[in-house]
């Protein structure tokens, strides 16, 4: 019986939440059942170096030489003609389109005769940059539609008329104890107070910054370790930086994964002042590593941080959220009920229910 040919689609495989579930359901899939292939939009992802051999890895480029723009002019497509070669050499019988960020995919889909499935990490703050055109794809030529949590799929079930289920998004347990495996935590001259993701208005780094005011920085440290966007904002906060009035906050970027958990681990608080989030990664991150966690109550963190891992706080005013986090670092938490409070979320058990809905899924 020959194996189904599921050919995945990314932005990049860098060290983002919906790039590092990639990532996991990449290596997670029966390679006994499925051929597996990845088409990423960007080079040099930070994970890329660290897929298995047996994945096949394409590149659609989107960058466009002159010679392209000349091309284009004269009236020929040509993502489409990168897509016909990689189509034409893997042959996929799935597309698997991971964000909404590239549902611009989805125009392609008949051309292939492919399934569509989407994976939708996001929330309503992210549909607002989305084209219109391309939120009309996706209710118009995706085949499955992909959860990533309780929250997005309750929103889509009255609104998407095709199938679609939820794929409890999770982390991979196994991969940060092997990050750990030889970590010690030792006492620091300063608590550390970490933050993680990139450097956006939706996870709230403006509100990190102010937190840290209420705080000596000859007694602590703040921390946020993620990817600089390339935008105004981000501009802003470097420059902000720049002047002096955050002495306690350092920004570490492209920080390697064993890096990345053991500065997470060796914290003595961690910080998710997102203003809206779908599932929350970073947080399950740092409780797995037992770590506890102050969290916005942005929709998704409520999913994740309870009263035995951490605080969820209602409001987003940076003087409050100094006092809980005064409030969390007097607590105690034990490290045993914080794991186990994450034990619904499970990675495996979830790549099980897809492959099933992937061998199910029809061939067009």
């Amino acid at each position: 019986m020959s194996k189904k040919k599921i050919l995945f689609f990314s932005s990049n495989l860098n060290r983002t939440g919906a790039e590092i579930v990639l990532f996991d359901i990449l290596h997670q899939i029966d390679s006994d059942r499925f051929e597996v292939g990845l088409v990423l939009l960007e080079r040099n992802g930070a994970l890329t170096s660290h897929l298995s051999p047996h994945i096949q890895i394409f590149y659609l480029d989107t960058q466009f030489s002159l010679w392209d723009k000349i091309k284009f002019h004269a009236g020929q497509d040509i993502v489409s003609q990168r897509l016909s070669k990689i189509q034409s050499i893997f042959q996929a019988d799935v597309w698997y389109i991971n964000t909404i960020q590239n549902a611009f995919l989805l125009q392609f889909k008949n051309q292939f005769k492919v399934s569509a499935f989407l994976h939708v990490h996001e929330y309503l703050y992210n549909f607002e940059q989305l084209e219109i055109k391309d939120c009309q794809r996706i209710f118009e030529q995706v085949d499955c539609l992909v959860t990533c949590s309780e929250l997005v799929q309750s929103f889509f079930a009255p609104i998407f008329s095709g199938p679609s289920f939820i794929f409890q998004s999770g982390i991979n347990k196994e991969f940060i104890d092997q990050c750990l495996v030889n970590y010690v935590k030792k006492p620091l001259n300063k608590k550390r107070i970490v933050s993680s993701g990139t450097v956006c208005y939706r996870k709230g780094v403006d509100i990190f910054l102010q937190i840290s005011k209420s705080f000596n920085a000859d007694e602590f440290e703040f921390i946020w370790l993620g990817k600089w966007a390339n935008n105004g904002y981000a501009e802003l906060i470097l420059r902000q930086m720049n002047t002096g009035l955050y002495p306690a906050v350092q920004f570490l970027d492209n920080v390697q994964p064993q890096a990345y958990y053991e500065i997470l681990a060796s914290a003595d608080a961690f910080i998710t002042c997102s203003r809206e989030e779908s599932m929350g990664l970073v947080a399950m991150e740092s409780i797995y590593c037992g770590v506890p966690v102050l969290a916005t109550n942005s929709g998704g963190s409520s999913l994740s941080v309870k009263s035995t891992n951490g605080i969820l706080c209602q409001d987003f005013r940076p003087e409050t959220l100094a006092t809980a986090l005064n409030s969390l670092l007097d607590q105690v938490f034990d490290q045993g009920k914080m794991r186990e409070s994450l034990s619904s979320f499970n990675i495996q058990s979830e790549c099980q229910k897809l492959e099933e809905i992937l061998s199910n899924s029809p061939n067009l």
